[in-house]
């Protein structure tokens, strides 16, 4: 799809503390505004004040139990803090470092280039995004690929069927190169993460392959991170809040700022290291753990002296399934409301994105609650229009 796109950026509230209440920080999750109290002295918990590490390098080990040492760790450190380390990862350096320094070049680009990828023009909502402060200066930018099977470098995953509607966009003649690059680190951070999501299954008593049904087809996620120089007092970027994902598996930059909330309502520093990962566990995890895996509650920062950049990956459930606690981790007589992940996206991104010219043709069209589905926005539109009339 094409628009016409302005330099606007969007306008975002990143600091949701109540300046009269220094007794609790605020945070969102689940898309409300929630709070925690700050305990000190004999009031503290026994909580979290570093990011632990798991050392991964034999995470694909042929021995089970070798496999199964590394989720007990992984058990240890999700149900403890939320977030840890994965030290040497089955990720080439090279390649993560050629990616860092590709999206570097990509955000230095002239404005007008980067707003030809704007995520108005895809469908899928991918593609370059400009945020701002509500006092109009840059807080941060970000560019985002994702689940894109007409995409041949995702062919190892699967094929989009004939006429499916491309979602990712890229800097082709500008940046030729940025799309291999991109994709040589995308498939291995992929495999990665499949192999990690068995872990999590280990780490929570279950049979090593017990999650790959609900991951089958993933929704996985790039969205590559840009901060701009930033005030020592200003306020964070992003603003405070729980991923609602599987999990995510954050590179930085050697810069870093992200912080991550302990129990006591102290914010704990995640420095960057050299060829690791920060994980941590998203809501559906939680959800999928009945709890044990809770989602944490973290925050970024930008540099008052140098740029900062991250690339998250997200390993997202499949959309076609519904979340719930695994059976085998569910108590008797326990109840539970599943979750349609398929209608929870594309309502995310609607609510996220309301004046995005597709969302405005699907809700001119008016369609109800149960036929706003994620593979809506795989379809062309005309094709929409002639499944659902034009209401």
């Amino acid at each position: 799809m094409s628009t016409t796109t302005t330099a606007a950026p969007i306008t975002v509230l990143t600091n949701i503390q109540d300046p009269e209440d220094t007794k609790n920080v605020y945070y969102q999750s689940g898309g409300y505004r929630l709070s925690r109290p700050v305990l000190e002295g004999a009031n503290a918990k026994r909580t979290f004040d570093s990011i632990p590490t798991v050392d991964v390098s034999n995470i694909f080990s042929p021995d089970l139990e070798v496999r199964k040492a590394i989720a007990a760790e992984v058990a240890k450190v999700c149900e403890e803090v939320g977030f840890f380390y994965a030290a040497n990862p089955p990720v080439s350096k090279d390649k993560m470092e050629a990616a860092m320094e590709i999206i570097k070049t990509f955000f230095r680009l002239p404005q007008e280039e980067l707003l030809k990828l704007h995520v108005d023009n895809s469908q899928g909502v991918k593609g370059y995004l400009p945020f701002a402060f509500r006092d109009g200066r840059r807080c941060r930018a970000s560019y985002s690929l994702g689940r894109d099977y007409t995409n041949p470098e995702q062919h190892f995953v699967q094929k989009a069927s004939e006429g499916t509607v491309p979602l990712n966009q890229w800097p082709d003649e500008v940046l030729p190169e940025f799309r291999t690059i991109i994709y040589e680190y995308y498939q291995e951070v992929f495999v990665f993460a499949r192999k990690m999501l068995q872990i999590f299954a280990l780490a929570l008593g279950l049979d090593e392959t017990d999650l790959d049904d609900t991951f089958r087809f993933p929704l996985n996620d790039i969205t590559m991170q840009y901060y701009p120089v930033q005030d020592p007092n200003e306020q964070s970027s992003i603003v405070p809040h729980a991923d609602y994902g599987g999990f995510t598996l954050l590179y930085q930059d050697n810069v870093g700022g992200l912080e991550v909330l302990n129990a006591n309502g102290a914010w704990v520093p995640a420095p960057p290291r050299e060829h690791s990962y920060v994980v941590n566990t998203g809501s559906y995890m939680e959800v999928l753990s009945n709890g044990r895996f809770p989602a944490t509650v973290h925050r970024a920062f930008g540099n008052p002296r140098v740029d900062r950049f991250s690339l998250p990956f997200f390993y997202n459930p499949d959309p076609n399934v519904m979340v719930a606690p695994h059976p085998k981790l569910v108590t008797e007589g326990q109840a539970f409301q599943p979750q349609d992940v398929s209608r929870r996206q594309i309502k995310g991104l609607m609510t996220n994105r309301p004046h995005h010219p597709f969302f405005a043709k699907l809700r001119a069209l008016g369609l109800t609650d149960e036929e706003l589905t994620f593979d809506l926005v795989t379809k062309p539109l005309a094709e929409i229009e002639a499944q659902y009339g034009k209401k």
